[in-house]
């Protein structure tokens, strides 16, 4: 046996040292691939296994009227989240309790609340991960009663963040206008989505850190930045639009009405101060309320007054009557040859009665629509002078209105057309126009001949009150002269007083319109059967417009003629609205006088009847007084004072009303008033 000697004792300390350096080495080694090379990849997993990436969204910018009467506003409110992992009784107070299901449990008690399925809820809850959300952007009381579920029953692993929530105070009021946002805070359409960089805050993402419970720790929140976030929200600038709350309130119950009675497919109404381009009302129909945009169907998004394309009808014979008196073909006093029907080449075109007048001048043609001589004007002005003139007046293409979705209508090419086309173009038929064209074209003879471009955002206002862009009158071009629209105004003021549009007229005032009715085209081509579009357009006072009103009704039931059902909504509207904005009659022959008004008879001349009051009773409703004796101006404005619609019939002075007098009804009742 070989002796052991010092020799081999040093041998093998120096292996373990080359041994025990060859470890330190590659701890060396390895620390420095962890410490160095992975370093970044090592805090990614370290801090996706301790936090929870968010995003914090602040709330938007408010959308008001032209008055500062708030239409969109966003509020803090809670979204419930969940870490499945965590919804266990892991703590020494836990256990002391006997065992619980934690996660059936808050699912038994949860689902009735948040309106979820039990079972879809339980499978959420253990289905595994560290962050879910269940319900984003609560009500208030929704999330009041959760918060009292979790707190009584110790629910863990179920926690609540901040989050900005979109409120429209007036619901489908301007719905198709404001439009409405989705659950990433992206503006999905209206104004909403035009000016989505504009009412948008900037995201700020911060992290949720969690503890291996995952329970939250130092707070909660990891950045300083996201803790000064959620005390101070980032504030923004305020759009205000053009539109006047007032008028859009009677314009949609008009709109409302109208459905009701006529059971129309759709509608669109605009009122448009034809000075300025001003929207001063818009409503479409469908409509939808844009806090619960998905329950309603996706047509009921779309707002009709600058997304419809249909045959204008009638209401386009005013322009092609222009053209004639621009090129000097016509005078208001030209004699046209009216037989009751006229053949174009291979077409026979009727008067909508079939009745001739014999020989009229170009005034009558215009104040009874007849269809014969408005094809004589047509032939002699030609294919090329049509589509000219008709893309000067701005159809065929956008108004520039800054709404989204807007068409831009159809026009002939004038080298393809032929004769027929000439023909029912100059009846308004054969080509596509959109409402917003229309009103626009008629406001431009309102005004004495410029075109304008419409707008509906009159100012975008930062938080410091300084401007950041403002709206104003802006004229695409000159389209006619003062004298020729000053012409046009008298005849279409004739089609009120004398003609076709007699229905429109509102007692003491001028009003110019022109009514139309127009085939429906059908989907596989050509006319559909007994489907029409029935419309009215015009402007009160004649002789110095302050409002111009379009009212389009798609496909009523029943009469469908626009004499019959857009031009009394055109004048029940118009009425209330001139009344509440006091614009007077130009005319108060056969209109009581203020003195007349506030006596009962002749026997009572020396004692005033007392003007009634609006009372609000101790209950909130609002007690309502006896109209009987009121003419409808102060009528309208008792009613405003109390939030409540009248709905006129009738001009003059009160004599019947419903509901009775000394009802109690609750804000935003409507209240009929007989006038005579």
């Amino acid at each position: 046996m070989r002796k052991f000697t010092l020799n081999d004792g040093r041998i093998r300390f120096g292996w373990m040292c080359l041994l025990l350096l060859a470890v330190f080495m590659g701890v060396v080694v390895r620390l420095g691939w962890l410490q160095i090379v992975r370093a970044n990849d090592l805090r990614k997993q370290s801090e996706n296994q301790l936090t929870a990436d968010l995003t914090q969204k602040h709330p938007r910018g408010r959308i008001v009227d032209r008055d500062g009467e708030e239409l969109a506003v966003s509020i803090m409110t809670g979204s419930l989240y969940v870490d499945p992992e965590g919804m266990s009784d892991d703590s020494l107070a836990a256990k002391a309790r006997p065992q619980r299901d934690v996660r059936r449990i808050a699912a038994d008690l949860l689902a009735p609340v948040l309106k979820m399925d039990k079972e879809r809820l339980y499978k959420t809850f253990t289905g595994g991960g560290r962050f879910v959300w269940l319900k984003r952007t609560m009500d208030p009381k929704e999330e009041e009663q959760v918060r009292k579920i979790i707190k009584e029953n110790k629910l863990p692993g179920l926690h609540f963040l901040e989050e900005s929530k979109r409120y429209y105070t007036k619901k489908r009021t301007a719905a198709q206008i404001l439009g409405f946002i989705g659950t990433d805070d992206v503006g999905l359409s209206g104004i909403e989505y035009q000016l989505n960089d504009v009412l948008k805050g900037k995201d700020t993402k911060y992290s949720l850190m969690v503890d291996a419970a995952g329970q939250q720790i130092l707070g909660g929140l990891v950045n300083d930045k996201a803790q000064s976030v959620q005390k101070k929200q980032e504030q923004l600038p305020t759009v205000y639009l053009t539109l006047d709350s007032k008028m859009q309130y009677v314009l949609e119950d008009a709109m409302d009405d109208a459905i009701a009675r006529t059971h129309a497919k759709g509608a669109a109404a605009i009122i448009m101060d034809p000075y300025t381009g001003e929207i001063l009302g818009m409503a479409s129909r469908p409509t939808f309320d844009p806090n619960n945009f998905n329950k309603y169907s996706q047509e009921s998004w779309n707002n009709k007054a600058v997304s419809m394309i249909y045959e204008p009808g009638s209401v386009f014979k005013p322009i092609v009557g222009c053209m004639g008196l621009t090129e000097g073909i016509i005078s208001p006093n030209t004699i046209f040859n009216d037989a009751g029907s006229i053949r174009i080449a291979d077409r026979i075109i009727h008067n909508w009665d079939g009745e001739g007048l014999g020989y009229v001048p170009f005034s009558t043609i215009i104040k009874f629509s007849i269809n014969t001589g408005m094809v004589q004007l047509g032939m002699s002005l030609g294919a090329d002078r049509l589509i000219s003139y008709a893309k000067k007046f701005g159809f065929g293409s956008p108004t520039g209105i800054d709404l989204p979705g807007e068409e831009h209508g159809i026009l002939y090419n004038p080298k393809m057309m032929y004769e027929p086309d000439v023909a029912t173009m100059a009846i308004g038929q054969g080509i596509a126009v959109t409402p917003i064209q229309v009103l626009r074209a008629i406001c431009a003879i309102a005004n004495g001949g410029e075109l304008l471009k419409p707008y509906i955002i009159k100012k975008i206002v930062a938080p410091d009150g300084s401007v950041i862009q403002e709206g104003q009158k802006q004229v695409v071009r000159n389209v006619i002269t003062p004298e020729v629209a000053s012409q046009m105004r008298a005849m279409m003021e004739k089609v009120v007083s004398e003609g076709g549009g007699k229905t429109a007229a509102i007692k003491g005032y001028r009003i110019a319109g022109k009514t139309g009715t127009a085939e429906k085209l059908a989907e596989e081509g050509g006319y559909a059967a007994g489907k029409y579009i029935a419309s009215f357009v015009g402007f009160v006072p004649a002789d110095k417009p302050k409002y111009a009103m379009l009212v389009m009704l798609d496909t009523p039931q029943g009469a469908f003629y626009g004499s019959q059902v857009s031009a009394p909504i055109f004048r029940d509207t118009l009425q209330q609205i001139l009344v509440a904005k006091g614009i007077q009659p130009t005319n108060r022959e056969g209109l009581p006088s203020f003195d007349m008004m506030n006596t009962t008879d002749d026997k009572a001349k020396e004692k005033p009847k007392t003007i009634p009051q609006i009372l609000l009773m101790p209950n909130g409703k609002i007690k309502l007084p006896d109209f009987k004796g009121i003419d409808m101006r102060y009528t309208a404005e008792l009613l405003q004072q109390g939030r409540l619609r009248l709905k006129p019939y009738g001009s003059g002075i009160a004599y019947q009303q419903k509901p009775a007098p000394g009802t109690e009804v609750v804000e935003g009742t409507t209240v009929e008033v007989w006038f005579k």
